[in-house]
């Protein structure tokens, strides 16, 4: 008896395709809002781990939360092909077909009325968490510029220091004159 007769010996009466029944459109935009969400979210963590890491100064801990960034917007990128996948589902099973199925709170709206309010709670959760996290990227932004501009003027300021020749000029650059140094080496 082969492996697959096995199989379908012992679950007689039913019929095996050996290809599992798909979920409801519904479930699936469920587990999929609730991914992007939990991924979201951690990106979330992780802009906030940054910018008090930056405030820190810590340069390893800032290099591992922008591995871990990396890792978590790969995951969301997979998602997005996840949610690509589900609009031209939606399109293809919602009948008559909606103007508009491009976000996920659109398809939730043609779920059944006993899933319909928690597919939008988890939608609007989303978006707040989306309009959160750009806040703090652009907050995170902005602290990053600030700690290059001081950088960049601490770094002027030790060259200008350490220049004996006087070759900066006074906002700390290579001046554009050219300098002429002579040294008498006479024995």
């Amino acid at each position: 008896m082969t492996a697959s007769n096995h199989f379908a010996g012992s679950h007689a009466g039913l019929k095996l395709t050996g290809v599992a029944p798909a979920k409801p459109l519904c479930e699936d935009l469920r587990d999929l809002l609730i991914a992007f969400l939990e991924r979201h979210e951690a990106l979330l963590r992780h802009t906030k781990q940054h910018h008090e890491a930056i405030r820190q100064a810590d340069v390893r801990r800032c290099e591992q939360i922008v591995r871990d960034e990396q890792a978590t917007l790969a995951a969301i990128a997979d998602l997005e092909l996840k949610r690509q996948s589900l609009v031209a589902r939606a399109m293809r099973e919602i009948v008559p077909t909606p103007k508009s199925l491009t976000r996920l709170s659109d398809i939730a709206l043609h779920c059944p009325d006993a899933t319909r309010p928690e597919l939008l709670e988890l939608s609007a959760r989303l978006r707040r968490t989306i309009e959160n996290l750009q806040q703090e990227q652009n907050l995170l932004r902005v602290v990053s510029r600030v700690l290059m501009a001081h950088m960049e003027g601490l770094m002027r300021q030790v060259a200008r220091t350490l220049s004996h020749a006087g070759i900066y000029g006074q906002r700390g650059v290579v001046a554009s004159s050219q300098i002429v140094t002579s040294l008498d080496v006479r024995l």
